[in-house]
């Protein structure tokens, strides 16, 4: 992401609703100004920037509210035509008996955030069953005249060890789910459980079916520590809300989530997210699970593949780690074949030569 805060106060306005206001409202000064409002964006916490106002923990001149209004408007403008491919989307599924889960923005927006318009997102993510990957992956572009951005790294690559197929419908992403996340974390995730005792969210007039609690809970986890790096603000906030969501009803039974964190030994990664919340956010996460996350310490296996998720290679160092979790000697040399020498068109779609890519990584590392 490259995300960066460049104003104490994007953080404060992150966790606002979080802590108890203290001091004078936070002013920015009109230097600042640009770069507040550009880091506000970049980590997608432009809806929260109102609840800061209403507060009165924010104050901002006329022109900046303006300015905030414009941009806002835009992205609320973009999230209602995302909802409205989300149902084109469960819609296309259904009819082709196609079970789906619909994961993160969209769900979490209208499932867990007081008011939708607090939690901005750009696309559709949406999580289907391993063997019905690439079917869904038609029918969504014979239906919506979606188109896909990538190649297959190798035929056969996306049923056995892809994490997404990207698509874009119009002005709309469509990201479709084999699982929650690449690399060695991914490959655990025993995706049978992901559809297990669905949940489901209205948007507009139609129930779109979601993953149960605490797998949802466990992906807000995985993608705020295993995502984008450095992580948004926003998906740290989304672990709280979940937190202190009725409708999530995580904090119901917080044993739950450790027993299935545990299954997709993905402990250390629940840890961390809690333990960024606390400390980027500036907030305390009072809950069992956050007395829990201080308590705990990560074996050096799961210290040495959290770091693979981290740095400027992170694409290259986590997808070699996914062979650790492969099963079987065949498996792990069909894997290592496809990202050490991919199909030619998903190098001319990347813009790369032969070879090339293993440059690169090699290169990213060394750095």
């Amino acid at each position: 992401m490259g995300a960066v805060v460049t104003h104490p106060a994007v953080a404060s306005v992150a966790a606002v609703g979080l802590v108890e206001p203290s001091g004078s409202p936070l002013r920015i000064a009109d230097l600042a100004w640009p770069g507040f409002l550009t880091a506000c964006e970049d980590h997608r916490i432009l809806g929260l920037l109102p609840v800061a106002l209403r507060a009165g923990t924010l104050e901002l001149a006329d022109y900046q509210r303006e300015n905030l209004e414009l941009l806002l408007r835009r992205w609320l403008s973009h999230d209602l035509v995302v909802e409205r491919m989300a149902q084109r989307v469960g819609l296309v599924l259904s009819e082709r008996g196609i079970d789906y889960r619909l994961l993160k923005g969209v769900v979490l927006a209208n499932l867990v955030y007081p008011d939708p318009s607090m939690r901005v997102f750009s696309d559709v993510d949406v999580l289907v069953a391993a063997d019905s990957f690439s079917a869904a992956a038609s029918a969504i572009a014979e239906r919506l005249g979606a188109t896909r951005a990538l190649p297959e790294l190798r035929p056969g690559f996306d049923d056995r060890f892809g994490r997404e197929i990207l698509l874009r419908s119009g002005e709309v992403e469509i990201d479709l789910h084999r699982t929650l996340v690449d690399g060695p974390v991914g490959l655990r995730i025993p995706l049978r459980e992901l559809f297990e005792r669905p949940g489901s969210v209205t948007v507009g007039d139609q129930e779109l079916r979601t993953v149960n609690a605490e797998a949802q809970f466990l992906h807000a986890c995985i993608s705020a520590v295993l995502g984008e790096w450095p992580p948004r603000l926003m998906v740290l906030r989304d672990v709280m809300e979940l937190l202190r969501s009725e409708q999530a009803s995580v904090a119901a039974d917080p044993s739950r989530v450790l027993e299935a964190a545990a299954r997709w030994r993905a402990t250390s990664v629940v840890a961390l997210a809690l333990r960024r919340a606390e400390s980027d956010l500036g907030v305390r996460v009072d809950h069992p699970l956050g007395d829990w996350a201080r308590r705990f310490r990560p074996s050096r296996v799961d210290r040495l593949v959290l770091r693979t998720y981290r740095g400027r290679a992170r694409g290259y160092t986590s997808q070699l780690a996914s062979v650790i979790a492969i099963d079987g000697w065949a498996e792990r040399s069909e894997y290592l074949r496809a990202i050490v020498r991919p199909d030619r068109a998903y190098l001319a779609a990347r813009g790369f030569r032969r070879g090339e890519r293993i440059r690169r990584a090699v290169g990213l590392v060394r750095d």
